[in-house]
């Protein structure tokens, strides 16, 4: 994960997601910025017949947020309450507009120049009618909008995934490695970092952010993994930004993976907590209602990232699928191996191998796990969350864990592991 300093952008910000500053584009790169908020107030004078809220009433565009990720970039335009009716449109091939009736904008705001493969800039309008913002696109393709609640702290949103034109080089490269994986009998591990993005997850002791603490474990996990002869390891998210909860199993999909380690932190208005536990799908309810309530606090994270209201359940299916109770199974298997493992450290309290009904654990073939590292509301477990050799430590034993699992598996299935 990116340092929490670079998770959010302040409005007037030209520093880049990775920290380093942001290329000003040159003058004959763009139009010129008089002429885009010029065409900005004359779109703006058309949302006169729209109705327009009281000045003490009007919601506010407070801040402008973005995260770039390997298939979208995601806009997130905060605002001090309900939007009412934004309007989307397609302008032209590479300009998407956004209208906000009746809604003020903060003073702070001023041109954000984004800058990536897929989102140029984004310029802001106020009238008397509302706000209107104009989004310079790089690739003609069709941004998804939507509105979004406030949820766990976040404010009313209004969210544009810009999304990545299909590549269909780089799907067919995907292919190809996964089928050479399977030919080769590789155990192919998904690593799932949990939260990311306008999803931090859990904010602990000094506004340590779960998000980041769980990409850097993932990441040294498979580094490890890959040292490992018969073992292959993908992550889910490689930065800092938002997947749903059912686009990380379609990413383990994708790559055909054979388990799913999902690593989080746990959290506790207890600042006393302590320890590690490992959890594995319940379909019949959870082993007890700390376990329930671990389970509700990370399956919201749809809620708080924000996921389009179109969104299905796969539950039903789950319930009918002849292959999940052997993926229960496994996935019981896998968890009581990795608590095994984490045993060896003797700094953290094993809590045990629990159940729960995860999102993320709902995939009926692929057996999966979530791992709660330590408690980052914990002054002492946060500080261990934070630190590097403790992150390796970590990213070791569970690690171990895998290795174990494999060597059952492959004697269950008569492969020879050497």
């Amino acid at each position: 994960m990116q340092p929490s300093s670079s998770r959010l952008i302040p409005a007037n910000s030209r520093v880049a997601r990775h920290g380093a500053p942001t290329r000003r584009p040159r003058p004959a790169s763009r139009p010129p910025i008089r002429g885009a908020r010029t065409g900005l107030l004359a779109l703006a004078a058309l949302l006169l017949g729209a109705g327009v809220a009281g000045a003490a009433e009007a919601p506010e565009l407070a801040r402008i947020r973005y995260w770039t990720a390997p298939d979208h970039t995601r806009i997130v335009f905060d605002m001090t309450g309900p939007p009412g009716e934004p309007r989307f449109r397609l302008a032209d091939s590479l300009t998407f507009e956004v209208y906000l009736p009746g809604a003020r904008k903060s003073p702070a705001l001023t041109t954000e120049f984004v800058g990536d493969s897929l989102v140029a800039d984004i310029f802001t309008a106020v009238s008397d009618a509302g706000t209107a913002i104009r989004i310079g696109l790089k690739k003609k393709v069709t941004p998804l909008a939507f509105v979004l609640a406030p949820a766990d702290g976040q404010p009313d949103r209004v969210v544009v995934d810009v999304p990545a034109p299909a590549d269909p080089a780089a799907e067919k490269a995907i292919a190809q490695r996964v089928a050479e994986l399977k030919k080769s009998r590789k155990l192919i591990v998904a690593i799932d970092a949990g939260h990311g993005g306008d999803d931090p997850g859990a904010v602990g002791h000094r506004r340590l952010q779960e998000a980041d603490v769980t990409l850097a474990i993932a990441k040294k996990l498979k580094a490890e993994l890959d040292q490992v002869p018969g073992i292959s390891a993908v992550l889910t998210r490689t930065g800092d930004y938002f997947i749903p909860l059912r686009k990380r199993i379609d990413l383990a999909r994708k790559y055909q993976a054979d388990v799913m380690v999902s690593i989080h932190c746990n959290a506790s208005r207890n600042r006393r907590a302590t320890g590690t536990e490992v959890y594995f799908l319940s379909l019949t309810g959870a082993t007890d209602e700390a376990a329930r309530a671990v389970a509700e606090a990370e399956n919201a994270a749809d809620l708080i990232g924000g996921v389009p209201p179109e969104t299905g359940n796969d539950l039903l299916s789950i319930l009918f699928d002849l292959r999940q109770n052997d993926t229960i199974r496994q996935s019981s298997e896998l968890a009581e191996h990795l608590i095994d493992a984490l045993e060896a450290d003797t700094r953290l309290e094993t809590r045990g191998v629990k159940q729960a009904g995860f999102v993320v654990l709902k995939a009926p073939e692929i057996p999966s796990v979530l791992v709660e590292t330590a408690f980052i509301t914990n002054a002492r477990e946060a500080a261990m969350l934070k630190d590097v050799h403790f992150q390796r430590k970590m990213a070791e034993m569970l690690a171990t864990g895998l290795q174990r699992f494999k060597a059952n598996r492959d004697k269950a299935l008569g492969i020879n592991s050497n």
